[in-house]
């Protein structure tokens, strides 16, 4: 009885103390990082608003949108597909259960979630290394300025299962019953968001891959080898099915494609560019360039082959990444692992570092106690007192983007005027919201509009004499203006006789015909 009780203690507390290393508490750390990191950011309005304006109709109506609804200059009755309608009725009702704060919260879950499950995969694949947190950081310097909440966003998520569970089965960690999960995420993603074609896309070049390291390695007697691959091949023929699955049907094909060859949204809209090539290291295009150019050295020279799966992979989002900047926060969240994989090859090998255990509880305490002092119900941004930063009044105020024109949007409900309506298109996202009743002139439905329709939104941006002449024809009666985006235009409609300024605060303008002048007007 005597000998029992040391082993129980010994028992007791290898359960309460974790076998924790200094290898372990640097990924942790970026993982925590980033969660502070999000949270700290406001929240800003571009894709989110008018998604969670969708959403509401949706369940109010009870049946999907499939028209235009909020723009005056193309028919009500037009024709519009919400390809990510799952998204926007996830988004509107977090924000019916929790409002703003809840929608922080899910944008922070989702983005760490995401980084936090490929981490964990790169560690399974590496093994104990600093390089897990090199590409950990890597990856956020790509990607950070993506960390949005928009469709998506929600569809990091689903995209980083989807990517983590195929990557295992490649490297033969885990069984062919894996398989049958990606066509369940499929159907989830492709509901989401039209980055669904990534997952196929990353399967086919897996099975590719697969197929050509059965040839080059003479795998192909092996039946294991073969049972696997050919377990792969339904795994693709399954995913591209459940992609169906989708109110459109095949027809999600077709509306991929045309998204993908849509003259507006290349040509106009920078997130849907290449990325530049400059020399900022705030830049997410320059540290895109970077790792591109560092794993195709790595690989070149460190003596590491990579699988041909993940050649592939490299090749084909490298090719993603350089045709736009949205892609980059793919690139460097899939390709964690293989940037991971590389690196280790440089770094020393050493013994691995136990941590005590009060260290490790004290950094966990750390962790957590400000991994809770930064949830969005404790307004984290006021903390730092970067009022330019957020915008300028509401309960929210420390939570949403300064690009929210929440006063500008309350002065409108309670100072109602009459006509056609133009504002900027990152205003235009949260009006849709604010103002249901009030039409916009263009909105973040870039596809919907025709090429004359943004012809004339950017010629009256411009704020010349055409620009005058362009609101005169739409006879467009007031307008909602972000003042660092159109202060030529501003001053244009100022130094008109026939526009009048009606309401003023840190970020907006309110122009208005002087026709249309309301009374007791404010300025803040």
């Amino acid at each position: 009885m005597e000998s029992s009780q040391p082993q129980t203690r010994t028992v007791t507390m290898s359960l309460v103390t974790p076998s924790i290393t200094f290898d372990h508490l640097w990924i942790i750390g970026m993982i925590a990082a980033i969660w502070i990191f999000i949270s700290i950011l406001p929240l800003p309005p571009n894709d989110l608003w008018w998604h969670m304006e969708a959403g509401r109709m949706m369940i109010e109506e009870g049946q999907l949108l499939t028209t235009n609804r909020w723009a005056y200059t193309i028919p009500y009755e037009t024709p519009y597909i919400y390809q990510s309608w799952l998204s926007e009725i996830i988004l509107y009702l977090t924000w019916r259960i929790g409002d703003v704060p809840l929608l922080m919260f899910l944008r922070t879950f989702v983005i760490t979630a995401s980084y936090a499950l490929v981490a964990w995969h790169t560690w399974r694949r590496v093994g104990p290394s600093k390089a897990i947190a090199l590409a950990v950081l890597l990856a956020v310097l790509m990607g950070w300025n993506n960390w949005t909440l928009r469709p998506q966003t929600l569809a990091l998520l689903p995209g980083s299962i989807f990517a983590v569970i195929l990557s295992e089965y490649v490297l033969n960690r885990v069984s062919s019953r894996w398989l049958i999960a990606l066509p369940i995420v499929m159907v989830l993603w492709v509901n989401l968001h039209g980055s669904f074609v990534l997952g196929i896309a990353l399967l086919g070049l897996a099975w590719l891959g697969m197929a050509i390291t059965l040839l080059r390695t003479d795998q192909i007697s092996d039946e294991t080898a073969r049972q696997r691959f050919v377990k792969l091949t339904y795994a693709l023929i399954g995913i591209i099915m459940a992609a169906t699955l989708h109110p459109l049907g095949v027809g999600i094909f077709s509306y991929v494609q045309d998204m993908l060859t849509n003259t507006s949204l290349q040509t106009r809209f920078v997130e849907w560019q290449p990325p530049q090539n400059d020399v900022d290291i705030l830049s997410t295009g320059f540290w895109f360039f970077v790792v591109l150019l560092l794993l195709a050295v790595l690989m070149a020279i460190t003596g590491k082959r990579p699988a041909d799966s993940d050649v592939l992979w490299y090749m084909g989002l490298a090719w993603l990444g350089i045709g736009g900047k949205r892609y980059a926060v793919w690139f460097g969240l899939l390709l964690m692992p293989l940037v991971a994989e590389q690196l280790a090859v440089i770094f020393t090998k050493r013994k691995v570092i136990k941590c005590s255990p009060i260290f490790t509880w004290s950094v966990f305490a750390l962790f957590g106690i400000t991994a809770v002092a930064v949830l969005p119900w404790f307004s984290p941004g006021y903390y730092f007192q970067s009022d330019r930063l957020f915008t300028t009044t509401g309960p929210h105020r420390w939570l949403l983007s300064s690009t929210t024109p929440v006063a500008a949007a309350d002065w409108l409900k309670d100072n109602p005027i009459e006509g056609r309506f133009w504002t900027d298109l990152s205003y235009s996202s949260y009006t849709i919201w604010e103002l249901s009743e009030k039409q916009v002139f263009a909105d973040l439905r870039v596809e919907l509009f025709p090429e004359a329709i943004w012809d004339d939104y950017f010629d009256i941006a411009r704020g010349n004499q055409q620009s005058l002449a362009i609101l005169d024809t739409w006879e467009i009666s007031h307008l909602l203006l972000r003042q660092k985006n159109q202060n030529a235009l501003w001053n244009t409609l100022e130094q008109s006789a026939e526009w009048c300024e009606q309401y003023r605060d840190r970020d907006a303008v309110i122009m208005a015909r002087c026709s249309h002048h309301v009374e007791n007007h404010a300025k803040k």
